[in-house]
Protein backbone atom coordinates (compact mmCIF):
# COMPACT_ATOMS: atom_id res chain seq x y z
CA UNK A 1 0.00 0.00 0.00
CA UNK A 2 1.35 3.98 -0.81
CA UNK A 3 1.83 5.84 2.62
CA UNK A 4 0.31 9.04 2.62
CA UNK A 5 4.07 10.48 3.50
CA UNK A 6 5.09 9.36 -0.17
CA UNK A 7 2.93 11.87 -1.73
CA UNK A 8 5.23 14.89 -0.84
CA UNK A 9 7.35 16.53 -2.22
CA UNK A 10 11.30 16.23 -1.16
CA UNK A 11 13.70 13.78 -0.87
CA UNK A 12 12.53 9.98 -0.49
CA UNK A 13 13.31 8.32 2.88
CA UNK A 14 15.34 5.29 2.28
CA UNK A 15 11.82 3.66 3.72
CA UNK A 16 9.77 5.03 0.60
CA UNK A 17 12.42 4.15 -1.22
CA UNK A 18 12.58 0.85 -0.42
CA UNK A 19 9.09 0.63 -0.54
CA UNK A 20 9.22 1.72 -4.52
CA UNK A 21 11.65 -0.56 -5.41
CA UNK A 22 9.50 -3.80 -3.58
CA UNK A 23 6.52 -2.31 -5.78
CA UNK A 24 8.67 -2.36 -8.75
CA UNK A 25 10.04 -5.60 -8.40
CA UNK A 26 6.59 -7.22 -7.47
CA UNK A 27 4.89 -5.53 -10.67
CA UNK A 28 8.04 -7.20 -12.78
CA UNK A 29 7.32 -10.39 -11.00
CA UNK A 30 3.77 -10.23 -11.80
CA UNK A 31 4.45 -9.32 -15.75
CA UNK A 32 6.66 -12.44 -16.16
CA UNK A 33 3.49 -14.47 -14.66
CA UNK A 34 1.21 -12.86 -16.77
CA UNK A 35 3.98 -13.44 -20.22
CA UNK A 36 4.73 -17.24 -18.71
CA UNK A 37 0.69 -17.82 -18.67
CA UNK A 38 -0.10 -16.27 -22.07
CA UNK A 39 2.88 -17.39 -23.72
CA UNK A 40 1.45 -21.11 -22.69
CA UNK A 41 -2.42 -20.06 -23.42
CA UNK A 42 -0.92 -19.75 -27.08
CA UNK A 43 1.39 -22.79 -27.47
CA UNK A 44 -1.64 -24.50 -26.34
CA UNK A 45 -0.28 -25.79 -22.73
CA UNK A 46 -3.90 -25.61 -21.16
CA UNK A 47 -6.98 -26.76 -22.61
CA UNK A 48 -10.38 -25.31 -22.57
CA UNK A 49 -12.39 -25.84 -19.43
CA UNK A 50 -8.75 -26.49 -17.41
CA UNK A 51 -8.34 -24.91 -13.78
CA UNK A 52 -5.32 -22.54 -13.24
CA UNK A 53 -5.27 -23.40 -9.38
CA UNK A 54 -3.03 -20.23 -7.62
CA UNK A 55 -0.92 -22.10 -5.18
CA UNK A 56 0.19 -24.88 -7.83
CA UNK A 57 0.98 -22.65 -10.34
CA UNK A 58 2.49 -19.80 -8.38
CA UNK A 59 5.01 -23.15 -7.14
CA UNK A 60 5.20 -24.49 -10.82
CA UNK A 61 6.41 -21.00 -12.12
CA UNK A 62 8.68 -20.53 -8.57
CA UNK A 63 6.89 -17.41 -7.51
CA UNK A 64 4.43 -16.33 -4.35
CA UNK A 65 1.31 -16.49 -5.12
CA UNK A 66 0.66 -12.67 -5.41
CA UNK A 67 2.56 -11.60 -8.44
CA UNK A 68 0.64 -14.53 -9.71
CA UNK A 69 -2.60 -13.27 -8.70
CA UNK A 70 -2.24 -10.41 -10.48
CA UNK A 71 -1.25 -11.83 -13.70
CA UNK A 72 -4.31 -14.54 -13.75
CA UNK A 73 -6.66 -11.38 -13.15
CA UNK A 74 -5.23 -9.38 -15.98
CA UNK A 75 -5.86 -12.19 -18.38
CA UNK A 76 -9.47 -12.39 -16.63
CA UNK A 77 -9.89 -9.04 -17.93
CA UNK A 78 -8.77 -9.60 -21.41
CA UNK A 79 -10.78 -12.50 -21.60
CA UNK A 80 -8.09 -14.83 -22.17
CA UNK A 81 -9.56 -16.64 -18.50
CA UNK A 82 -12.70 -16.35 -16.50
CA UNK A 83 -13.59 -16.69 -12.83
CA UNK A 84 -15.32 -20.30 -11.58
CA UNK A 85 -18.05 -20.44 -8.74
CA UNK A 86 -15.27 -20.84 -6.03
CA UNK A 87 -12.72 -17.70 -8.09
CA UNK A 88 -10.54 -20.10 -9.61
CA UNK A 89 -9.51 -19.03 -13.17
CA UNK A 90 -10.65 -21.17 -15.58
CA UNK A 91 -9.73 -21.36 -19.38
CA UNK A 92 -13.59 -20.94 -20.96
CA UNK A 93 -15.24 -22.80 -23.19
CA UNK A 94 -15.92 -21.26 -26.81
CA UNK A 95 -18.67 -22.40 -28.98
CA UNK A 96 -18.60 -22.45 -32.78
CA UNK A 97 -19.83 -18.74 -32.86
CA UNK A 98 -17.38 -17.30 -30.88
CA UNK A 99 -14.66 -19.49 -32.74
CA UNK A 100 -15.91 -18.19 -36.06
CA UNK A 101 -15.53 -14.21 -34.33
CA UNK A 102 -11.63 -15.03 -33.37
CA UNK A 103 -11.56 -16.63 -36.98
CA UNK A 104 -12.06 -13.46 -38.65
CA UNK A 105 -10.71 -10.85 -36.25
CA UNK A 106 -7.29 -13.31 -37.02
CA UNK A 107 -8.09 -12.86 -40.76
CA UNK A 108 -8.11 -9.30 -40.69
CA UNK A 109 -5.25 -8.17 -38.55
CA UNK A 110 -2.53 -11.13 -39.57
CA UNK A 111 -3.46 -10.09 -43.15
CA UNK A 112 -2.21 -6.63 -42.33
CA UNK A 113 1.09 -8.08 -40.67
CA UNK A 114 1.61 -10.61 -42.99
CA UNK A 115 1.63 -7.87 -45.93
CA UNK A 116 3.78 -5.57 -43.94
CA UNK A 117 6.20 -8.72 -43.48
CA UNK A 118 6.68 -9.69 -47.29
CA UNK A 119 8.03 -5.86 -47.38
CA UNK A 120 10.05 -5.63 -44.61
CA UNK A 121 11.08 -9.51 -44.02
CA UNK A 122 15.16 -10.11 -44.00
CA UNK A 123 16.82 -12.95 -44.96
CA UNK A 124 17.74 -14.13 -41.98
CA UNK A 125 13.95 -14.14 -40.67
CA UNK A 126 12.72 -15.72 -43.69
CA UNK A 127 15.37 -18.29 -43.07
CA UNK A 128 14.24 -18.28 -39.17
CA UNK A 129 10.33 -18.84 -40.27
CA UNK A 130 11.44 -21.90 -42.25
CA UNK A 131 12.99 -23.30 -39.84
CA UNK A 132 9.82 -23.19 -37.66
CA UNK A 133 8.29 -23.87 -40.18
CA UNK A 134 10.62 -27.61 -40.20
CA UNK A 135 9.66 -28.30 -37.14
CA UNK A 136 6.01 -27.49 -37.61
CA UNK A 137 5.73 -30.20 -40.43
CA UNK A 138 8.35 -32.71 -38.43
CA UNK A 139 5.61 -32.88 -35.56
CA UNK A 140 2.85 -32.58 -37.88
CA UNK A 141 4.67 -36.17 -39.85
CA UNK A 142 5.35 -37.75 -36.40
CA UNK A 143 1.45 -36.93 -35.12
CA UNK A 144 3.25 -34.70 -32.12
CA UNK A 145 0.37 -32.55 -31.77
CA UNK A 146 2.35 -30.81 -28.27
CA UNK A 147 4.86 -29.60 -30.67
CA UNK A 148 2.85 -29.08 -33.74
CA UNK A 149 0.74 -26.45 -32.13
CA UNK A 150 4.18 -25.00 -30.49
CA UNK A 151 6.04 -24.83 -33.65
CA UNK A 152 2.90 -23.51 -35.53
CA UNK A 153 2.25 -20.52 -32.61
CA UNK A 154 5.85 -19.61 -32.23
CA UNK A 155 5.81 -19.14 -36.45
CA UNK A 156 3.05 -16.99 -36.63
CA UNK A 157 4.31 -14.64 -33.36
CA UNK A 158 7.83 -14.79 -35.41
CA UNK A 159 5.73 -13.29 -38.59
CA UNK A 160 3.95 -10.79 -36.68
CA UNK A 161 6.97 -9.44 -35.31
CA UNK A 162 8.41 -9.32 -38.78
CA UNK A 163 6.08 -7.12 -40.16
CA UNK A 164 6.91 -4.31 -37.08
CA UNK A 165 3.45 -3.11 -36.54
CA UNK A 166 3.30 -3.80 -32.67
CA UNK A 167 0.04 -2.45 -32.05
CA UNK A 168 -1.74 -5.14 -33.89
CA UNK A 169 0.42 -7.99 -33.11
CA UNK A 170 -0.25 -6.97 -29.34
CA UNK A 171 -3.95 -7.34 -30.14
CA UNK A 172 -3.31 -10.32 -32.23
CA UNK A 173 -1.76 -11.76 -28.96
CA UNK A 174 -4.50 -11.28 -27.00
CA UNK A 175 -6.58 -13.48 -30.17
CA UNK A 176 -4.32 -15.86 -30.07
CA UNK A 177 -4.11 -16.54 -26.25
CA UNK A 178 -8.12 -17.34 -26.81
CA UNK A 179 -7.62 -19.60 -29.56
CA UNK A 180 -4.50 -21.95 -28.25
CA UNK A 181 -6.64 -24.00 -26.33
CA UNK A 182 -9.09 -25.08 -28.97
CA UNK A 183 -6.15 -26.46 -31.00
CA UNK A 184 -5.17 -28.21 -27.23
CA UNK A 185 -8.79 -29.94 -27.79
CA UNK A 186 -8.13 -31.56 -30.96
CA UNK A 187 -5.19 -33.84 -29.99
CA UNK A 188 -5.74 -36.07 -32.75
CA UNK A 189 -4.31 -33.30 -35.16
CA UNK A 190 -5.04 -32.31 -39.05
CA UNK A 191 -6.16 -34.78 -41.20
CA UNK A 192 -3.49 -35.41 -43.72
CA UNK A 193 -2.84 -33.59 -46.85
CA UNK A 194 -3.19 -34.87 -50.64
CA UNK A 195 0.32 -36.06 -51.83
CA UNK A 196 1.89 -33.51 -53.58
CA UNK A 197 -0.07 -30.58 -52.04
CA UNK A 198 2.15 -27.99 -50.34
CA UNK A 199 1.49 -26.39 -47.32
CA UNK A 200 -0.09 -22.81 -47.05
CA UNK A 201 2.99 -21.99 -44.84
CA UNK A 202 5.60 -23.02 -47.53
CA UNK A 203 3.24 -20.74 -50.21
CA UNK A 204 3.57 -18.10 -47.96
CA UNK A 205 6.82 -18.67 -47.46
CA UNK A 206 7.52 -18.53 -51.14
CA UNK A 207 5.75 -15.09 -51.10
CA UNK A 208 8.03 -13.46 -48.51
CA UNK A 209 10.89 -14.47 -50.30
CA UNK A 210 8.97 -13.22 -53.70
CA UNK A 211 8.29 -9.84 -51.83
CA UNK A 212 4.57 -10.42 -52.88
CA UNK A 213 2.47 -8.83 -50.15
CA UNK A 214 -1.17 -10.20 -52.05
CA UNK A 215 0.17 -13.93 -52.20
CA UNK A 216 1.48 -13.92 -49.14
CA UNK A 217 -2.23 -12.72 -47.73
CA UNK A 218 -3.67 -15.59 -50.28
CA UNK A 219 -1.65 -17.94 -48.15
CA UNK A 220 -2.30 -17.10 -44.87
CA UNK A 221 -6.10 -17.34 -45.32
CA UNK A 222 -5.61 -20.85 -47.10
CA UNK A 223 -3.82 -21.73 -44.01
CA UNK A 224 -6.52 -20.20 -41.87
CA UNK A 225 -9.19 -21.78 -43.78
CA UNK A 226 -7.98 -25.20 -43.47
CA UNK A 227 -7.46 -25.09 -39.65
CA UNK A 228 -11.16 -23.25 -39.68
CA UNK A 229 -12.37 -26.89 -41.67
CA UNK A 230 -10.60 -29.09 -39.05
CA UNK A 231 -11.44 -27.21 -35.65
CA UNK A 232 -14.71 -25.92 -35.93
CA UNK A 233 -16.78 -29.42 -36.05
CA UNK A 234 -14.83 -30.40 -32.62
CA UNK A 235 -16.19 -27.20 -30.76
CA UNK A 236 -19.62 -26.81 -29.27
CA UNK A 237 -22.83 -25.10 -31.31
Amino acid sequence: MISAGRTRHGPRTAGAANEQDDEGGRRALSVDAYNHIRTALIRSRYRMGQRLVLRPLAAELGLSPTPVREALLRLVSEQALELNDRNTAVVPDITQASFLEIHNLRIDLESRLVQAAAVRATSAEIEALSALNDSFLVACERHDEGSMAASNADFHALLANVADLPLTANILHSLWARVGPIYALARTGPPPRASGVAHPHDELLAALRARNPEDARQALVRDFEYARKWIEPLLPV
